[in-house]
């Protein structure tokens, strides 16, 4: 597997028309819009004004690009939701959940990308697929899962597979983020999506179907306020 988290460092000292935070968020977008194959280097330094050539001699290939591209957005997107997290303590295992699942789609309505990367790179068995899902994706799981298990132990949760916690949050509940010219041709059936009320339904929906039968849902202590 290639490790590439601080693969441009030895052009550090050149000078820089862009700065690489930048360049690498920039990025990310192309690859999730188009697809590693389909994404193009020259468009990307086109779009940026950068001459021909930048972005490859900054980061050495298209393959380092990807990967050093894909950790910043990824540690970005974990860091927005452990902000989220830090704001609202958690009691028990059902607010760790609640709590954990309302972050992530808090996070990815800021940044969409990472759950279109992740349907772009999903589609194909690659090293990439498996960087993602061995160095983000399980590890970022990991903690819901404990607490899921310890809650069906108790008889209080469904005990559910890590593969469905993963597709009802990213790729179901997170979709009109993801997918929106999907998403708005149901405004004239629901009105448009008003981000705050969809998120914290759709946590409300999870976290009822996480349940066991007959076990009252957690209250909700953040009805008056996101954030």
């Amino acid at each position: 597997m290639v490790t590439s988290v601080n693969s441009h460092r030895e052009t550090r000292g050149r000078p820089r028309l862009r700065q690489d935070d930048d360049i690498l968020s920039a990025a990310l977008r192309a690859f999730a819009e188009h697809g590693y194959e389909k994404m193009s280097l020259r468009a990307l330094n086109a779009e940026m004004g950068l001459s021909r050539g930048t972005i490859n001699q900054r980061f050495t290939s298209k393959e380092q690009l990807w990967y050093a591209a894909v950790d910043h957005g990824f540690r970005r997107l974990i860091a927005d939701i452990n902000a989220e997290l830090e704001q609202h303590p958690q009691h028990d295992d059902m607010s760790l959940l609640r709590n954990t699942f309302r972050a992530f789609l808090v996070a990815s309505s800021r940044q969409p990308e990472m759950t279109r990367l992740m349907n772009q790179e999903g589609l194909h068995s690659t090293a990439r697929l498996d960087h993602i899902v061995s160095e983000f994706i399980l590890p970022a799981l990991s903690t819901s899962m404990a607490a899921i298990d310890r809650l069906a132990d108790a008889g209080q949760a469904r005990r559910l597979p890590t593969r469905v916690l993963l597709f009802l949050l990213a790729h179901g509940a997170a979709a009109p983020f993801t997918l929106r010219a999907l998403s708005e041709r149901f405004d004239s059936v629901d009105g448009p999506v008003e981000p705050d009320g969809y998120i914290e339904l759709a946590t409300d929906v999870i976290m009822a179907a996480l349940l066991a039968p007959g076990v009252a849902p957690p209250k909700n202590r953040r009805r008056n306020g996101r954030r």
